[in-house]
C-alpha cells in the first residue's frame, strides 16, 4: 500500500511543480521520452529492495509486485493495462535474480562500475561539447542542462562506489530501472515511433538517468535498513556483496 501511495501521491507533494515532468524537464532539463522512470521506477525499486532487505527471503519482491498490481487493478479500473502493470512483475524478477548472483566476484563485479562509468562519461561529453538535448522532443539545449551535469557526476561517483563496494542492491535497482525504461520504449505510447528517443545520442543519456535513479533509491532503502539494524543493535547482513 505504501508503494502505491508513494508512487501516486509522492511526486505531487514533493517534486517541483507537483509533477515528475516538472523535475526532469523543467528543473533538470533532461530529454525524453521516459525520463520520469528515474522517479517512478526508482520508487518501485526502493520498496522492492527495502522489502528484500527487511524480510531477507527469496520471492519477497515478486510477492510485493503482485500485491501492487492487485491494488492498481482494484483502484485504477479500466485505466490499468497489461502494458503498464506487467513491468512491475518483470522489475521484481530482475531484482530477485540479481540478488542471488555473486556480484562481488569477477567478472560480475566489474559490470556496474564499467556501465556507470561509460554512461556517465557519455553524458558529460555531450554536456561539454554542447550536444545536450532537452525536452520530450529532444531539442537542442538553449540553457545550461543541469541534469546532464548532475546525472553524469553521480554516475561516475557510483561507478567508484560499485567498484569499491560491489553490493547487490545497487546493481539490482540499476539494471531493473534500466529495464523499466526499455519497457517504456517498447510498449507504452500510441505508436512505436512515439515511444523511442528522437535521436540515438539520447539513448545513453536516458539509460544513465534510469540507472542513476535506481542506485539512488537503492541507497535510500539500504540506509533505512542500516539505521534500523543499528538502532536494534544488529549488523546489516544479506543481499549485498563483500564490503
Amino acid at each position: 500500500m505504501l508503494a502505491v501511495l508513494s508512487g501516486t501521491y509522492g511526486p505531487q507533494y514533493l517534486l517541483p511543480g507537483g509533477t515528475i515532468s516538472g523535475l526532469v524537464h523543467g528543473v533538470l532539463n533532461l530529454p525524453g521520452p521516459g525520463t520520469g522512470v528515474m522517479v517512478f521506477g526508482g520508487i518501485l525499486c526502493f520498496w522492492l529492495v527495502l522489502g528484500l532487505l527487511l524480510v531477507k527471503k527469496p520471492g519477497t519482491a515478486v510477492v510485493m509486485s503482485l500485491l501492487v498490481i492487485a491494488i492498481d487493478l482494484l483502484t485504477a479500473g479500466e485505466t490499468a493495462t497489461v502494458q503498464t502493470l506487467d513491468v512491475l512483475l518483470f522489475v521484481a524478477i530482475i531484482i530477485e535474480v540479481i540478488s542471488l548472483l555473486p556480484v562481488e566476484k569477477s567478472p560480475l563485479k566489474n559490470v556496474m562500475p564499467v556501465l556507470l562509468a561509460v554512461l556517465g562519461a557519455i553524458i558529460l561529453f555531450l554536456l561539454v561539447t554542447g550536444a545536450a538535448k532537452v525536452g520530450e522532443n529532444g531539442s537542442a539545449a538553449t540553457e545550461f542542462p543541469l541534469g546532464y551535469a548532475v546525472i553524469g557526476i553521480l554516475a561516475l561517483c557510483y561507478a567508484f562506489v560499485c567498484y569499491r563496494y560491489p553490493v547487490k542492491y545497487l546493481a539490482a535497482c540499476a539494471i531493473a530501472n534500466m529495464y523499466y525504461m526499455l519497457h517504456f520504449w517498447l510498449f507504452w505510447g500510441v505508436t512505436f515511433a512515439d515511444r523511442l528517443p528522437v535521436s540515438p545520442d539520447i539513448v545513453p543519456v536516458l539509460l544513465c538517468v534510469a540507472a542513476t535513479g535506481g542506485v539512488l533509491f537503492a541507497t535510500a532503502a539500504y540506509g533505512i535498513v542500516l539505521l534500523t539494524n543499528l538502532y536494534g543493535g544488529k549488523n546489516i547482513s544479506g543481499f549485498r556483496g563483500e564490503q
